[in-house]
């Protein structure tokens, strides 16, 4: 009878726990839905449900030891200026502490081949204490980007410091590849993260890089032993960020105060054929994604600040899955507070009549992708400007619409204004 009682017990704390685990994960999903869902058009709320499936199957994993959780490739893609700095900085940090609170690294995996690198002659070459500890991730997108071989030369590890090249580009992803492969056979997700990625959304060389990056993941291996997966579990996400205005700045602020003035880098945007127009284009380079089959996951950053979240938090706690509350804080961490890096700002001359000018051009060029908003592999998370940007696309009926270059002589025009004086 005693046993009995006892046995009775236990059962009925495995149901309570169980229970628990399924509403967790039930109350997740419904407060994406209910985030996604606000919008005027289809964003795919059945990729919603899937999304919610997996951070449920990761939640059983946790009770249950003897369940795998499931899987993934995230891509976190930018664009520049999008606090992709600080969200790589926090993820680093985050996936590395095998004491945070979050847990993350014990699911997750940020791969770099740093110490293969070195093992194999490159400790005179990387300075370690001289890099973002994130950042040898750009590296791997600059082997994949470039084809002029001044440019190959600036990357780590690939030339000695005396220009004799060391590993053909090849040679040096292999590198990044079995780290990758290495990671995912223990058992862990994958995060890349690197801004550098938003050249995918470039014309002329993005799907040669995009397919590049594909075919370097674990199982299109040809690393022993075979590693499962497909390219159904890869998800990139994408930043967009409002004003769009103040993005264009941003770049400024990047590339060129110091050198020039907002009102010379505007007029001259068509002398330069080195404009990043991929870091602006936020719905392009999600919907390079979209075009090669791989799910994307599209955050409006002006809905994340109106929900008084930090955007790291929220990729740890939507996309990856950590403990959190609903305020995107992680169990046992309320008073963390995240990384906030590399912001920078200078006055300028452009006025605030002109910067409006400029976000409206900006969104009826964006127009062009009012219909990707509602593709089925598109997962679109605190709609806000792009809500607005959805009404103002609908009403501006059957007009028009124009190409990138247009929209850069329109900006060009707007900025003309200024100089001129009227």
């Amino acid at each position: 009878m005693h046993h009995s009682k006892w046995t009775s017990l236990l059962f009925a704390l495995v149901v309570i726990l169980i229970v628990d685990n399924v509403h967790r994960a039930t109350m997740w999903e419904s407060e994406i839905l209910n985030k996604a869902t606000s919008m005027k058009y289809n964003c795919a709320p059945s990729n919603i449900v899937s999304m919610a499936a997996t951070y449920a199957v990761n939640q059983t994993a946790k009770s249950d030891p003897m369940a795998k959780p499931k899987q993934n490739v995230v891509l976190l893609v930018g664009p520049h200026k999008t606090g992709s700095t600080s969200i790589q900085a926090n993820l680093f940090n985050w996936l590395h502490d095998h004491t945070h609170p979050s847990k993350l690294s014990q699911s997750w995996a940020w791969p770099s081949p740093l110490e293969d690198m070195m093992d194999a002659g490159c400790k005179d070459i990387i300075d370690y204490d001289e890099m973002k500890k994130f950042a040898l991730i750009y590296q791997w997108t600059k082997a994949m980007r470039e084809d002029d071989d001044k440019e190959k030369r600036g990357i780590k590890c690939m030339f000695s410091p005396n220009g004799t090249q060391i590993y053909s580009v090849d040679q040096y992803l292999a590198f990044y590849e079995k780290e990758f492969h290495r990671q995912w056979v223990d058992g862990r997700g994958l995060v890349t993260a690197s801004e550098a990625l938003d050249m995918i959304g470039e014309s002329k060389k993005g799907s040669r890089v995009l397919k590049r990056v594909v075919a370097q993941l674990p199982w299109h291996s040809n690393t022993v032993p075979a590693a499962d997966g497909s390219d159904s579990d890869i998800t990139a996400v994408v930043a967009y960020r409002s004003p769009r205005s103040k993005h264009l700045e941003s770049l400024w602020h990047q590339c060129c105060m110091d050198k020039e003035s907002f009102e010379h880098y505007l007029i001259h945007l068509n002398d330069r054929s080195w404009f990043p127009t991929h870091s602006l284009d936020s719905l392009n380079l999600a919907n390079q994604f979209l075009k090669q089959g791989i799910k994307t996951l599209l955050i409006d950053l002006a809905g994340v600040l109106v929900e008084g979240y930090d955007v790291s938090n929220v990729i740890a706690c939507d996309v990856l899955g950590a403990a959190c509350t609903t305020e995107k804080r992680f169990m046992g961490a309320l008073d963390e507070k995240p990384i906030i890096a590399n912001a920078k700002n200078k006055n300028h001359t452009i006025t605030l009549e002109q910067m409006q000018q400029i976000d409206e051009v900006i969104e009826e060029y964006e127009c062009n992708f009012l219909t990707m908003l509602g593709h089925r592999s598109l997962t679109i998370l605190y709609p806000s400007a792009l809500d607005k940007l959805v009404e103002k696309c609908e009403g501006l009926g059957d007009r028009d619409l124009f190409g990138v270059e247009a929209l850069k002589g329109k900006i060009v025009k707007i900025a003309k204004k200024s100089a001129s004086g009227s």
